[in-house]
């Protein structure tokens, strides 16, 4: 037991966890990650930064974002600011376009216009000017409740529309004539379930209708309500609580409901009401790992998802405990199925538009993610990452620790400035910043790189501590510079464990 050894950890695709006990997380878990991305190989890099789209401030919250592709191929940048629907031009110059009663809209795109509900009116844009929908000349035709809701969809499978959100009738959902969406009757209305309270979400999922309630989903398959009026109830046992969550991604549906982070398969719009799906139909994702975070949203109704599918990552945005806006974003890595935090981005909104740019509605600006090495305010991003508390293979025993190693990519033009923080047994016993990560000399002009440079370092640090735990810290606050963390080791020797005997 006297031998010096060395453990070694190069894996964190575990990603965070706050909800299992400390002694039973995987070795490559963590328990704080914020502002850091997961690595395919193990790695852990500091994210990348925001800019704003537009140079002055709106004045006003962007609470809403829209990408209208028009048939001509062109592509219209919409947004809701305040209370206005605005036009916004590819340098984030905006022109006003209608008030709107809401700040997120329902709509939908036919026949090259945009049909939005907000609420209070029911309204067409053809690109140049806004109208009310005009009803046809018949007496059949109501619009005055489509005219209160505030959700729309198109079913292409019966060519009807769908709306809900009447606060006057909030289980109450209503459909068009097929192709029709200026044509609804005073009876086509129809309640998919009662006695589950009001719809909270509604989007098409395969050739499906669904309808969310906030502890179940009903399903409509056929083409004429009137005739085929059948609605199922698919076996999630959840809904939704937010109708902004509710995200297409990889072969599934997501969406926040209680008490987690959801994913159903398309598959499970097959099953009936006597069958128990199983985690390949319906998973939460959130299990076990940050379901603390999930169940202390403030106000959830409010949070916001969306699917990076370029970088694969679905992102909810979410209001803390201490928070009136979405201040904190949750990150899922769908490669790994691990979750990472972005802190420092107020987000009412998101928006990945068809040439790949991740934009966000927040404070005045609209911001675009994933652009350079510091937030749209001036500030660094604040890199924080907390490893588990490691036993080091011995967990009974105390270990005396000799060294600390750890490996870093050097960035090519400026030298990464990392703080580490040793706990053993939850007390800290070192920190070391690490400035120069391997022996180096500007070499040239400008364009002069760095004289030996390795792309991978390791450095090795003297450490004396005793204890039965071992935990890593790292933090990075610097501004335009890459900074990216491999892996650590400890080098240690233990100390025989001793006790009464019984």
């Amino acid at each position: 037991m006297s031998l010096n050894q060395l453990r070694s950890y190069y894996d964190f695709r575990g990603g965070l966890n706050v909800d299992t006990a400390l002694d039973n997380l995987m070795d490559n878990e963590l328990t704080l990650a914020e502002n850091v991305d997961l690595m395919e190989r193990g790695g852990l890099q500091k994210r990348k930064g925001t800019k704003r789209i537009n140079e002055n401030s709106y004045e006003k919250p962007v609470e809403q974002l829209i990408e209208w592709g028009k048939n001509d191929g062109s592509l219209m940048l919409l947004a809701i600011i305040g209370t206005k629907l605005c036009k916004v031009s590819d340098t984030g110059v905006s022109t006003e376009i209608a008030d709107v009663a809401t700040d997120k809209i329902g709509y939908m795109f036919h026949q090259d216009k945009v049909f939005f509900v907000d609420g209070n009116k029911y309204r067409v844009y053809d690109g140049s000017t806004v109208q009310d929908v005009a009803a046809y000349d018949d007496e059949e035709n109501d619009l005055s409740p489509i005219k209160k809701c505030t959700m729309i969809v198109r079913h292409p499978k019966s060519m009807r529309f769908f709306c809900a959100g009447n606060p006057t009738d909030k289980a109450a959902l209503y459909f068009s004539e097929p192709g029709a969406p200026d044509f609804f009757k005073e009876t086509s209305k129809m309640y998919p379930t009662t006695g589950d309270g009001p719809i909270t979400g509604l989007t098409i999922f395969g050739d499906a209708v669904m309808v969310f309630f906030k502890h179940s989903i009903w399903i409509w398959r056929g083409m004429d309500p009137e005739v085929d009026a059948i609605w199922e109830k698919i076996p999630t046992g959840v809904g939704t609580v937010s109708n902004s969550s509710i995200v297409l991604t990889t072969n599934s549906l997501t969406f926040l409901g209680d008490g987690g982070l959801y994913s159903i398969s398309p598959a499970i719009l097959s099953y009936t009401l006597t069958l128990q799906p199983g985690q390949d139909l319906v998973a939460n994702l959130t299990n076990n790992k940050v379901n603390s975070i999930i169940n202390s949203i403030n106000r959830p109704e409010v949070s916001f998802g969306i699917f990076d599918a370029i970088n694969q990552k679905y992102m909810l945005a979410y209001t803390d405990e201490h928070g009136e806006r979405n201040n904190r974003i949750l990150v899922m890595d769908w490669g790994t199925m691990a979750f990472t935090e972005y802190t420092n981005i107020q987000a009412n909104c998101f928006l990945l538009r068809r040439n790949g740019d991740l934009l966000v509605g927040s404070s005045g600006y609209i911001l675009q993610m994933n652009v350079g090495g510091s937030d749209a305010d001036g500030s660094p991003i604040p890199m924080k990452i907390r490893t588990k508390q490691y036993n080091l293979d011995f967990p009974f025993h105390k270990k005396r620790i000799l060294r600390l190693y750890m490996s870093f990519k050097q960035p090519e033009q400026e030298t990464s400035i990392v703080t580490m923080r040793l706990y053993v047994d939850d007390t800290m016993e070192n920190e070391i910043v690490k400035a120069d990560v391997y022996d180096n000399f500007i070499w040239g002009d400008d364009w002069g790189g760095i004289w030996g440079f390795r792309n991978q370092v390791t450095t090795r640090s003297k450490v004396s501590a005793s204890g039965h735990r071992v935990q890593m810290e790292f933090e990075n606050l610097q501004k335009d510079v890459p900074t990216v963390i491999y892996g650590c080791a400890f080098e240690f020797r233990p100390v025989r464990a001793k006790g009464s005997r019984l």
